[in-house]
Order: C-alpha cells, then structure tokens, then sequence
C-alpha cells in the first residue's frame, strides 16, 4: 500500500481522489461510518438521514482553488448544478454605519465562490471514489493501533469484525477535531474554545436572495448567511450558550424575527425555516503536522471558527501541496515517509496556515466583543476597507483561494 488515509470524510476523501488520478498508486482510506445511502435529487426528508458528519446538511463557500480542485478530479460539473455562485459579499457591523462589499465583477471574476451543502459533495466523492480500482475504501472499519516497522508505518486496521494489518510509508490522519488518529500517534492539540456554538439551518425569503452573501457582524457573535438552492439562504449563527438555547426552544415564527433582526433588512422577510442543528465552536491546533510517515490533515490539524469559511479551503489547499510534494518525491524516487519531504510541505504551507487562522481568530475576537470602543473601531475599519481598494483585493484574492497554486500534478498516461 502507498498510503493509509485515516478518515473519509471531505479531506480525506479528496485527497484520495487527487492521488488516484494515478492508476499506480494504491491507496487505503479507513473510515469508521459505513456508507449511507443518499436521494441524489435531495427528494425527501434528507436532513433526517444519518451521514457521515462531514456529509450533513451543512453548507460550505467554496473558493475558486478548492472548485478548482474538484474540476481536475472531474467532478466539478456535476456538483455545480447543486452549487450556488456568490456574486456579492455584504460585510456589516450590526447598529453601526460601516460597511464593506467585495463585487465579483470588481474582481473579474466569474463568482467570488460556490455555496453547497456537505452532502452533495460527500455524494459525489464517495461515488468517484468507488469507482477507482486503486482505491480500497475499508467502511465501518477503525485504526486500532499504529507502529513502526523499519522505515514502513503499520496500521493495525479492525473491518468486518477482524483485524488486518496494513503496512506504507506514509499516513495521514484526517480524521476530524476529535481525531483518533492524532491520539494513536501521542501527538497533542492546543484546543481553544470561543465559549460559542453555531445554529445551522436555512430560510426561506420573501424575496430573491440574487447570489448575495452577508456577513453580519453583531456584539453576541458572528453571523454568515450564504444564498442556497430553491431561493434559500443558509445561515450559521454564532452566540453564547444561553442564547442559542433561547433561539433553539423558541417556535420558527419567533427565532426567524429574531434572526431578521439580528441580520438586518437585506434578508428581508423570512417565511419559512428548516430544522436546526447546533455544535460547539472552537480553534483546535494539533502540536504537529508531519512526522516521519505521518501528516495530519484538516480539522484533525487546525479545525478554525466558522466566521470566514475557510476552514475547508485551507484544507484543500493543503491537499493540493501535499499531492504536488509527494507526486516530485514520486519523480525522484523518493520515499513518502522522509521526514525531510513532509517538512518541506509543511514549509510550503505554514505562512498560509498562519495568516489564515490569524486572520480566522481575530476577526472572530474583534467582532464578538461588546467592548463599545472596539465596536466603533470595527465601524472605522470596515469604512476603511472598503475604500482601499488594494487591501480590499488582497483579502478577495486569498478568500477565493487564488493565493496558492491547487493545480493538481499532470500524470502520465
């Protein structure tokens, strides 16, 4: 086996996928949740359905680099017609002036990226993955031991109720923030919680949502309500504990005044709501990222705030340099298990990893205090932001994911 992937869900899955394109490589993904049935149309009650947790019925803002991603996978096409593309992201300051747009035509651009619930992707990489004859998907299975044989990692793998060993050079664990694998191999993280959880759900307007995307920004927390499929919008509210056990008991007729008020009138009036789901919101930083044979990916390395959509893009990103960086070691004979290759991917994205989980976690700091000097600062800096337009194109270039390359190694036929 080249190499043992710890987790199938949206990282894990994509990375396989990625390697795959190479029909030489041979790739073991080890997942503990069996494989769901899903309605492809999205007919029924499919909210109610038991997914994979990365396959809910979250939505996700894909930048440009991860579509990207999936259009070299071949797989663009068919989640583009479940995608929504966000031609305008309204950024404000709840009771305060200040105000900042970012146009995707001011930026020559198509979108400024894609909404799309997690399940459609989960759909479509799962179908493509059992398609690959390389790609032996082992679900439910669990990794109960990991060891070292020489300079081979060995998997200790329990699927249909025996136990399989599994010997490569290289695994990764991309097995969420609660990662099993990260504990299998005594690596630590650094969890931070931001005393938040998020109410997930989508509303229906009055009126068309036309691709605008808000990011509302309010003293209890923020709020993201992207466009979704059908006219809705799909909403990710942030706040204290007391709060969202208030929202999460109240009726949809009071919650949806509540979210009206608290997102303003560009909402406009709410007429319908689905179900509600809540999670815990936290900055959870694994202590390593690569070790000789072993790389930790996604939220099992850095899981961040949901308040800019970036934790999957960085992700791919991650996918994207670590597949450039094992396909050179491939060319030159190299073994995916040296720890001086892993190091050198993990230099190649460090100063990304660190600008976006800064980022991440001082907007989520700066505009989730009720402090009112901060909260007329943020009014100024918003003001600011929108007026400089080199800033304002930065930040869009690195939202959109163009700031590194996710343009996937050629392979030869």
């Amino acid at each position: 086996m080249d190499i043992i992937i710890m987790g199938g869900g949206l990282v894990g899955a994509s990375l396989a996928a990625c390697l795959a394109r190479d029909p030489k490589i041979n790739i073991a993904v080890v997942e503990k949740f069996a494989p769901q049935p899903q309605d492809p149309h999205g007919q029924g009650d499919a909210e109610s359905q038991v997914l994979h947790p990365s396959y809910d019925a979250r939505n996700t803002a894909l930048a440009n680099g991860t579509c990207h991603v999936f259009d070299q996978l071949g797989l663009w096409q068919s989640m583009r017609e479940y995608a929504v593309p966000i031609h305008t992201i309204d950024i404000t300051n709840q009771g305060r002036f200040g105000r900042a747009v970012i146009r995707a035509e001011e930026e020559r651009v198509r979108a400024l990226g894609y909404v799309i619930e997690n399940r459609y992707m989960g759909k479509f990489l799962s179908e493509h993955l059992q398609s690959c004859p390389n790609v032996q998907y082992l679900a439910p299975a669990e990794i109960g031991g990991l060891h070292y044989e020489g300079d081979q990692i060995v998997a200790s793998v329990e699927v249909d109720g025996r136990w399989e060993m599994f010997k490569s050079p290289l695994v990764v664990i991309a097995d969420g923030a609660q990662s099993q694998g990260r504990e299998l191999l005594g690596i630590g993280a650094q969890v931070t919680s931001y005393d938040q959880v998020a109410i997930v759900t989508a509303v229906t307007p009055d009126r068309p949502h036309n691709n605008l995307a808000l990011e509302r920004f309010t003293d209890t927390g923020p709020l993201a309500v992207l466009p979704q499929t059908d006219n809705r919008w799909g909403l990710t509210w942030c706040l204290d504990q007391a709060r969202a056990d208030e929202l999460m008991a109240a009726d949809d007729a009071t919650f949806m005044r509540a979210l009206e008020q608290a997102a303003g009138s560009a909402i406009g009036n709410l007429t319908k709501v689905g179900r509600r789901f809540t999670y815990p919101l936290a900055l959870t930083l694994a202590k390593e990222q690569v070790r000789p044979n072993a790389v930790v990916l996604g939220n099992a390395a850095h899981g961040l705030h949901p308040v800019a959509g970036q934790g999957l893009n960085m992700a791919m990103r991650d996918v994207a340099v670590l597949v450039q960086t094992l396909s050179e070691a491939r060319t030159r004979g190299q073994s995916w298990g040296d720890f001086t290759l892993l190091n050198r991917y993990l230099q190649q994205r460090e100063q990304d990893q660190f600008n976006t989980i800064q980022f991440s976690d001082k907007l989520t700091k700066l505009f989730s205090n009720r402090n009112p000097l901060l909260s007329m600062a943020r009014n100024s800096g918003l003001l600011l932001f929108d007026t400089l337009g080199g800033t304002k194109r930065f930040v869009a270039r690195h939202a959109m994911g163009r700031s590194v390359s996710t343009t996937l190694p050629e392979v030869a036929s």
